[in-house]
């Protein structure tokens, strides 16, 4: 298998082609942009991983209204474009890894791992169809929960 096949979308994602792809990696899950496979990822620990999928099926990201009712948008807007500085950054539960967070910001979906700059922007329809793959389980597999020791 080669390292392009190694990545995964959400069956929602439709063709694959606009969506959060994901890839486990011996220490944890890398995230990228389908649009931009040779711009930012993200490398998180599986136990951040587990914890971004939990609070997902728990709705804690779910699109808030004005995101999921803004007009449509042709295009994501130019990374420089966003307000990212004045986001409300939501963590994820399990802070252990470098901070992982999402915002709701000018219309779109922001994920980062700070202190890193790297930040993957997505579209409402790219996030709701990685809502709906994690509400599935169909991300679960990626970062396994380790078997306890006898």
């Amino acid at each position: 298998m080669t390292g392009e096949q190694e990545w995964i979308t959400s069956s929602y994602s439709g063709s694959g082609q606009q969506c959060v792809q994901m890839k486990p990696t011996p220490s944890g899950v890398t995230v990228r942009d389908s649009k931009n496979p040779d711009g930012a990822w993200l490398a998180c620990t599986s136990e951040a991983w587990r914890s971004l999928v939990a609070a997902a099926k728990d709705g804690v990201y779910d699109l808030p209204a004005h995101v999921r009712e803004a007009p449509s948008r042709p295009a994501k807007p130019a990374f420089g474009d966003l307000r990212l500085m004045t986001a409300r950054w939501l963590p994820v539960p399990r802070r252990d890894d470098g901070h992982l967070s999402i915002a709701f910001v000018d219309d779109h979906v922001a994920m980062r791992l700070s202190p890193r700059p790297e930040t993957l922007v997505f579209t409402p329809g790219e996030w709701d169809a990685w809502l709906c793959g994690a509400r599935d389980g169909e991300f679960d597999r990626l970062a396994p929960v380790p078997c306890a020791e006898d």
